[in-house]
């Protein structure tokens, strides 16, 4: 459905009309019709669900107003600078369409057809950049990575870097961005694309909680969600995690030259014995280093065992999911609805873009090109 304003003549107050746009008819009221409350973008309180004349989203619209309103970045429509509207920031937060341009540039870049894909980055900056163009590849994925994740995840970003650059000048670190740039960046940007490119197979589900996420909201377990397409999603806290423990080894070793170590000497570890490691402990030899552990706050391995091995299912009409604790499934039985599901996913999701920048800058800091 879509509505439509119509302004009456002579008349200040707008009328709204709604109208049919895809899979769907209007029809005569029918009495004692039951109500189902729908959005594609916003929560639906539980006891809201059926209920006539609710209107769910006006008030989480004026929660992610204050948050706009407290970083400051709260622009009434009058005051957009001129011929800004359609371009990032200003726009509307199509990012799927986005998406769908910067995958195909990406792929192209990456398969060698190299022409093509910069023919497709001019695409995507006439589109989504005009007044503002891209230069090129890696400062399209540093934009769509940046104006995804804002507000929220900025901040962890930023007092992320400052480790990487306060230690820039050690000879320890000189050794790190030797490694990075000569062993380990070349193999990373697959891991990205790849993880990236399921997220945006589900949107449908995520794009209900993502932006609550991105504006650091919680998603209140008595919400529920409209769109439950679980067979796009219930492998993907699993598949992110896998992809994020995979990528963190750059932090670590950036926290070993922080604490005055060569990168790969651990406080009791061998780099050897690190990479063995489990999954869910990659995290641990930088767990007390908040800068660093902050950009990793999301990390669930119970939910991550539970997705990885498609031991998890949803319970409808209820909208949760059932999954078992413990290693191997074998602990008690959980409950997490579905919604706060969704959002675990997509703050895993913005830790791992947030990495993909923090990888971006440290090749730009350094004069170098991360190899996407």
């Amino acid at each position: 459905m879509g509505m439509r304003v119509v302004r009456p003549e002579g008349s200040p107050i707008p009328h709204f009309v709604g109208e049919p746009v895809e899979n769907v008819e209007l029809s005569e009221e029918e009495a004692a019709s039951p109500v189902v409350n729908v959005d594609a973008n916003f929560l639906v309180p539980l006891e809201e669900r059926h209920r006539d004349v609710s209107f769910p989203r006006i008030a989480q619209m004026q929660e992610m107003m204050k948050v706009a309103e407290e970083h400051g970045s709260l622009v009434a429509f009058k005051d957009f600078p001129d011929k800004w509207q359609n371009s990032r920031p200003y726009r509307s937060a199509d990012f799927s369409g986005e998406w769908q341009l910067l995958k195909k540039a990406w792929n192209l870049h990456r398969n060698g057809h190299r022409k093509i894909s910069e023919r497709k980055i001019a695409e995507g900056s006439a589109e989504f950049y005009a007044n503002d163009p891209l230069n090129n590849l890696n400062d399209w994925l540093w934009r769509f990575c940046l104006f995804f994740s804002q507000p929220a995840f900025e901040d962890p970003f930023r007092k992320a870097f400052k480790i990487a650059q306060d230690n820039r000048d050690k000879p320890e670190f000189k050794t790190f961005f030797k490694e990075y740039e000569e062993n380990l960046a070349p193999n990373r940007a697959e891991l990205y694309l790849s993880i990236i490119r399921e997220f945006f197979v589900a949107y449908d589900d995520f794009s209900q909680v993502i932006f609550r996420v991105k504006k650091g909201l919680d998603v209140d377990a008595a919400s529920t969600v409209t769109s439950a397409q679980f067979g796009k999603t219930k492998m993907f806290y699993g598949n992110a995690f896998e992809t994020f423990s995979s990528l963190v080894d750059i932090l670590a070793y950036l926290n070993n030259v922080a604490s005055g170590r060569p990168f790969d000497q651990f406080q009791s570890l061998t780099r050897k014995k690190y990479l063995e490691l489990d999954k869910s402990s990659r995290f641990g030899p930088f767990d007390g280093t908040p800068a660093l552990a902050n950009l990793c706050s999301e990390r669930d391995n119970q939910i991550r065992n539970a997705s990885h091995h498609a031991s998890i299912k949803l319970i409808t009409p209820e909208n949760k999911i059932v999954y078992r604790s413990g290693k191997g499934g074998s602990g008690p039985e959980q409950e997490l609805g579905y919604a706060a599901y969704l959002a675990k996913c997509s703050t895993l999701f913005l830790q791992i873009i947030n990495l993909l920048r923090f990888e971006i800058m440290l090749c730009e800091v350094h004069q170098k090109k991360f190899p996407a």
